[in-house]
């Protein structure tokens, strides 16, 4: 339902956001769904950065998806989808790996996976993201808006370079 309000009423911005980023072969998507992308990432993988795509917002208060008012990453605020929007899957131990979200709009961040929740916002300017060292598994990635039902589009940029 998200996706067709968009397309309806935000289709160019939408639009302009997925023609000006480059494509990336390593992503599956979620059934049905042109923007929702996952990854999977190894040590030393390429592109770096790899980018995700997405609409942030949804209904769920994030603090009920991250089941915590605040982590040590940062509040766990605004309005989330129930499900994850992204899985990343990384296969090795990362020292290093840094997210962060890009967005015209203010979003927030919570991240579910092995080892933990852990939520930000405004890391850079208006714009979420965590840093450092990752255990290998399944991480669960959500993208917030501020506003219950406020959607907003996003990339997500995956980096090893510090």
């Amino acid at each position: 339902m998200i996706i067709r309000f968009f397309a309806g009423c935000c289709g160019v911005a939408i639009a302009t956001l997925w023609l000006t980023l480059p494509a990336r072969a390593q992503f599956s998507q979620f059934p049905g769904s042109p923007i929702f992308e996952n990854a999977s990432l190894s040590l030393g993988f390429a592109p770096d950065p790899t980018v995700l795509r997405g609409i942030s917002g949804g209904e769920q208060p994030a603090r009920e998806v991250a089941a915590r008012v605040e982590t040590p990453t940062g509040p766990c605020s605004g309005f989330v989808d129930g499900l994850p929007d992204h899985v990343l899957t990384l296969t090795d131990f990362f020292d290093y790996l840094d997210l962060q979200v890009y967005s015209p709009e203010d979003t927030t961040l919570v991240v579910r996976g092995p080892g933990g929740t852990w939520c930000n916002d405004d890391i850079v300017e208006r714009n979420p993201g965590i840093a450092g060292q990752w255990l290998p598994g399944r991480y669960e990635i959500w993208v917030g808006s501020y506003r219950q039902h406020d959607y907003h589009p996003y990339i997500i940029r995956l980096s090893q370079v510090r």
